[in-house]
């Protein structure tokens, strides 16, 4: 028998998660035949590893530190790691052949899709700047712009992107998207491939960043990209901060190239107060809570449980993704 599986068989389970007695009830009542095990701290995980020697993680982020991407890889029993959150770039790179890495992609799509909505509709209306009036205690008349007709570009076209083009033509906007497979999706208006970005820039009214990190798209929007973007248009990021070279975005917003935009994700979290992003005019900074909703631990878990039952089952797993892939 595998040194990863214990004598019945049956594979060993790590969950690496602080607040793992928020949902291990339940998956203990769905499989009472494995023994979860759980590590509530970055640095119990080594001795943890090294003495259970798991074939399979779950494990989310929950301390502000470097995600433990060396130790889970030195791990040479660990077969599956499912990732309870979507973003993959704290753990790139990683050997497919040897290791099966899945994601919680989709368990917040719906709450990410009505943030950015409200992100879109907010720019249209000019609240960066009505909240910056409220805080000075200034009443000025103010006259929005109207969104009726606009277009709405999203790069990358997951989970999130999919359910942002649904809900913006759901309200009447009209949406175009830019990824790898540059292929017509009933999803959306028009599709570019990955060489058009700068193309679809230039058309839109709104850019939405909701793809994920990884090398080929780090420093995407960068000063040639913000330059190419319509003027007076926006930009709304619920991606990772690591996609944007900031001073490109800081130098648009102040030459009043782009209107406005809302970021929910920067290159450093949590932003220091001497970051320049704060005093950028019309730029909206929330701190990485597009995807945070009551719930969204149990939904991951969720999403964990019925992958579970397939890898046991040896059936092919939900959301699984590659070292190396396009957005």
């Amino acid at each position: 028998m595998e040194s990863h599986r214990d004598r019945r068989g049956v594979p060993r389970v790590l969950i690496f998660y602080d607040q793992a007695e928020v949902f291990l009830p339940r998956l203990s009542a769905r499989f009472p035949s494995v023994a979860f095990h759980t590590c509530r701290s970055y640095a119990q995980l080594p001795e943890r590893l090294a003495e259970l020697k798991p074939e399979v993680i779950l494990a989310y982020k929950f301390e502000p530190k470097p995600f433990p991407r060396r130790e889970f890889l030195s791990c040479a029993e660990l077969r599956w790691l499912s990732l309870a959150f979507a973003g993959l770039d704290v753990m790139l790179p990683w050997d497919d052949a040897r290791l099966t890495v899945t994601n919680a992609s989709g368990v917040a799509a719906t709450e990410m899709a009505h943030y950015t909505l409200a992100a879109i509709f907010g720019l249209f209306q000019g609240f960066p700047g009505l909240y910056a009036r409220q805080a000075a205690r200034t009443w000025q008349y103010h006259v929005g712009r109207s969104a009726r007709g606009a277009t709405v570009g999203l790069v990358g076209l997951g989970h999130s992107g999919r359910e942002i083009a649904r809900l913006a033509r759901a309200v009447g906007l009209r949406v175009v998207a830019c990824r790898a497979r540059a292929v017509p999706s009933p999803e959306v208006d028009a599709v570019y491939a990955t060489s058009q970005l700068h193309e679809m820039l230039r058309a839109v009214d709104v850019t939405v960043a909701c793809l994920p990190l990884m090398a080929g798209t780090r420093d995407l929007f960068n000063a040639a990209a913000f330059a190419a973007m319509k003027p007076g248009s926006y930009f709304v990021n619920i991606a990772r901060g690591g996609v944007v070279e900031e001073a490109a975005l800081i130098g648009a917003l102040h030459s009043g190239h782009l209107a406005g935009a809302v970021v929910d994700v920067v290159r450093t979290e949590p932003l220091p107060p001497s970051s320049p992003l704060w005093d950028v005019p019309n730029l909206f900074i929330t701190p990485h809570c597009s995807a945070e909703y009551d719930g969204w631990v149990s939904e991951a878990a969720h999403l964990f449980a019925d992958n579970l039952q397939r890898w046991i089952a040896g059936q092919p797993l939900e959301n699984r993704v590659l070292a190396e892939r396009g957005y």
